[in-house]
């Protein structure tokens, strides 16, 4: 196997997922980009979060999450509040109109599980993840990138 035999395999799963994805959601008018989708999802799931919170859940760094929050404001999916427990934390919730956005991406992620889970046993799709997690672990080692 060559060396960015995997790393292309990666990249092309990548980009067919956002395919696929951006047709459905553009046909529901749901803001692109920056994690705007998994950002509805992840509310509608967990309910209000801080944006740190929000953040950690879908692995989005803080600059991204900020304009991604910022573009989901002005479309009037989501609200941004003061966090009582913390004066300098902002809550992000959802408005009605981004539970029903949120619900959409929701039912369009769930189709796109299944197609995931179509293709590989539950031994297989156990396997895959824990890999998966194996390489995410790899680039998270700082000692990597001193190795250049």
């Amino acid at each position: 196997m060559e060396p960015r035999e995997l790393r292309l395999a990666v990249a092309r799963l990548e980009n067919e997922k956002r395919r696929l994805l951006r047709k459905e959601f553009l046909q529901l008018d749901i803001p692109l980009g920056q994690g705007q989708p998994r950002l509805l999802e992840c509310l509608l799931r967990t309910g209000p979060r801080t944006q740190r919170e929000l953040g950690e859940e879908c692995g989005i760094d803080v600059s991204t999450l900020s304009r991604s929050v910022d573009r989901l404001v002005e479309a009037g999916f989501v609200t941004r509040t003061q966090d009582p427990a913390c004066r300098r934390c902002q809550k992000i919730a959802l408005t009605e109109s981004g539970r029903l956005a949120a619900e959409r991406v929701a039912a369009r992620f769930k189709k796109l599980d299944a197609r995931f889970r179509a293709a590989l046993s539950e031994e297989e799709a156990r396997q895959l993840l824990e890999y998966l997690n194996r390489l995410y672990q790899s680039l998270q080692n700082p000692a990597w990138e001193d190795s250049e």
